[in-house]
């Protein structure tokens, strides 16, 4: 089967997230007044930066060789990470850091439901042959170390799980360094991970596609743009309005070394 009922549920239900996140709130609503900056929220950030990067990153070191594998890194490094965040969010909930709390919160959901739009796309291609293999199948075989056997239902949910984690992270990734922009922000973003995605062992050694994947010609290509595109535009219209302050992760290390006493609001970054 080339597209599987987990593929199938995952991108249903982000679409319905997508579109019910937009429908109730279509309008942009003004920035939040930016908070006074402390210590304790750089500090909170660039822990969460660090377990947000543990995501992407031991797919990465996995398919390296020699480095352990994804059935090792997952509960090792990956769900320590993720625990850590939740911590990270927790604290900085409970110590009143609002602006903190609405981008991890926010940088989640968002990441993760936009990633339904690119598996529209990305489903679409693999079905008409265009990609040469189902990216979240791949990853729950290898993260519940199950070559010899092949793929399950749980390997396949395992996956996707991994696969939307990963849409998440890139999701919360920006919100911690940029904040809230307008959506086309996002849409840089979008392109700059596809571009480490098509030089990186994942697809160049894992699936053996070559630089941006032209050792398929340009299946992979033309599907893989396109896909991070429509991710990276509907991630951009949900952040715009649901991030509620603007400003920099350099605003705000800059307020809270004293360089700024409080950042402007009302100031719109481009990205």
């Amino acid at each position: 089967m080339l597209v599987t009922p987990t593929d199938l549920l995952f991108v249903a239900v982000g679409l319905v997230v997508i579109l019910q996140a937009l429908r109730r709130r279509w309008a942009i609503p003004p920035p939040d007044p930016a908070p006074t900056v402390v210590f304790a929220e750089v500090v909170l950030t660039g822990i969460a930066l660090a377990a947000t990067a543990v995501g992407p990153n031991i797919l990465v070191v996995a398919l390296t060789p020699g480095m352990p594998g994804m059935d090792v890194l997952g509960p090792w490094l990956l769900v320590p990470a993720i625990t850590a965040l939740l911590v990270v969010w927790l604290v900085a909930f409970r110590l009143g850091q609002t602006r903190l709390a609405n981008r991890i919160w926010t940088g989640i959901w968002v990441g993760a439901a936009s990633t339904a739009a690119l598996d529209a796309i990305r489903l679409t291609g693999f079905s008409l042959g265009l990609m040469p293999g189902n990216l979240p199948r791949m990853f729950g075989v290898l993260i519940l170390d199950q070559m010899a056997l092949g793929p399950s239902p749980l390997s396949d949910f395992v996956g996707s799980l991994y696969h939307y984690w990963v849409g998440a992270s890139f999701g919360l990734t920006y919100t911690l360094l940029v904040g809230r922009t307008r959506w086309w922000g996002v849409v840089i973003w979008a392109l700059l991970i596809e571009l480490g995605m098509m030089t990186t062992p994942p697809m160049v050694v894992a699936m053996d596609t070559g630089f941006f994947g032209l050792k398929w010609g340009y299946g992979i290509l033309i599907t893989s743009v396109p896909a991070h595109i429509a991710c990276g535009v509907a991630a951009g219209l949900l952040l715009e309005r649901y991030t509620r302050h603007e400003g920099s992760i350099v605003g705000i290390i800059a307020g809270a070394f004293g360089l700024r006493g409080r950042e402007r609001p009302g100031v719109r970054e481009a990205c």
